[in-house]
Order: C-alpha cells, then structure tokens, then sequence
C-alpha cells in the first residue's frame, strides 16, 4: 500500500488562527466585563453624602450643563416610591400636584429601581410634563423615604 506524503495543511493552520482569535476575543470579553463593574466599588468607597449634599451637586452639575436652555433655569425633583409621590423636602404629592411644576424647567422625577418599565411609562403618562427625566432612587433617599411611610 502506497500512502500520499501530500497532505493539506491550510486548513489545520486556519483552525489553529480560529482558535486563537476567539480565545483573545473571549480574553478581551472578560476583562470588559470587570472594567464594567468596577465603578460600582470605586463609588462604595468614597464618603456618603447627605441629602442636600447631593441635592446641591446636582444644582451645580446643571450650571456646568452644555444642553441648558437659560442660564436661571433650575431643575425641580420628585420622587415616587410605593405608589406616592414627594416633592423636594420630602412632603407628600398627589397627582394634582403636578400642575404647580413649572413646564418651563426640568423636571426629574427619582424611582425605585425595581417598578416595571410599563409602570414607568404610566407615570410619565400621569405627569405630563414637557421636560421630564426619570432616573432611579439610590439608596440613601429610598431609606429616607421608606422611614416616612
């Protein structure tokens, strides 16, 4: 019996090039997922802030905003958690209350991160107002306002 010495080898040099590249890519996969996270713990580590604390950074992030529409704007806030909604200081709102927001300026109202995007929608759909952002509670407010109920 006579054996051929001719063997294809480009495919075995393609499979081993296959292979390398989706090991780097996986490698590359990996370590974009960590660098994700690692904001999260940069964050728990620095000083808490207080309630107004936080109330005044976001005041002054909104002078340094590019996107303001004047410059004696301000951004009005409300929060829902539990089916209620608070103003700034944290005093009880009811839908009717909406009405005394300026349309004019920004409106941000803070959620808890566990309601339902459709609930979501339904409240934006109950406010009506022109300018509004949703953003979640973080965990500070949402004790706060956990210690009211």
């Amino acid at each position: 019996m006579h054996q051929h010495t001719n063997h294809d080898t480009s495919t075995q040099a393609m499979t081993e090039v296959a292979l390398g590249l989706s090991m780097a890519f996986f490698s590359l996969l990996i370590l974009a997922l960590f660098s994700i996270g690692l904001p999260e713990q940069v964050q728990k580590n620095q000083p808490s802030l207080t309630n107004d604390e936080q109330l005044k950074l976001a005041g002054n992030s909104e002078k340094t905003s590019s996107n303001k529409t004047s410059n004696n704007s301000k951004q009005q806030y409300a929060f829902y958690l539990n089916g209620q909604f608070y103003d700034k200081q944290l005093n009880p709102l009811n839908s009717d209350n909406f009405a005394r927001f300026e349309t004019q300026q920004p409106l941000i109202l803070a959620v808890q991160d566990s309601l339902p995007l459709i609930q979501i929608m339904a409240l934006r759909k109950q406010i009506n107002h022109p300018n509004l952002s949703i953003t979640m509670l973080n965990q500070k407010w949402q004790t706060q306002l956990e210690k009211m109920q």
